[in-house]
């Protein structure tokens, strides 16, 4: 499948307040599981400080999300380091982004589905 309709379908799937913080840079399948690589934004309309500039990114931090059609969805998401150019000091913007459920890498939405249905979020499901 061509790149650009992956991404189509990935921006469906993907809930809208990942979009609103989030880019997709790109989408990844295999027979087993489908990879979407998710950016921060540079969005600088919080800041109106001429001292302060994009410094590249984080490690990517993986969160299993909803399998679609027996494919495992893993979310890839890096995060943009900042400098603040005056002090030297190096942060992260604070997102109100809540997307995984407490003490997991799974999306808050798959870890209640899992909770529900087992009782617990279990390790050895092919898809989780």
């Amino acid at each position: 499948m061509e790149t650009n309709q992956l991404i189509l379908l990935a921006e469906v799937v993907l809930p809208t307040e990942v979009l609103k913080f989030f880019e997709i840079t790109r989408v990844e399948s295999n027979s087993s599981e489908i990879h979407i690589y998710l950016d921060e934004k540079k969005d600088l309309e919080t800041f109106d400080n001429l001292h302060i500039e994009s410094k590249g990114f984080t490690e990517v931090t993986s969160i299993t999300d909803f399998p679609i059609r027996d494919h495992k969805v893993i979310l890839k998401i890096r995060r943009r380091r900042w400098i603040d150019t005056r002090t030297g000091k190096s942060f992260s913007l604070p997102i109100n982004l809540d997307i995984t459920a407490k003490g997991t890498r799974y999306s808050k939405e798959f870890g209640a589905f899992l909770k529900e249905t087992y009782g617990h979020v279990p390790d050895g499901l092919p898809y989780a």
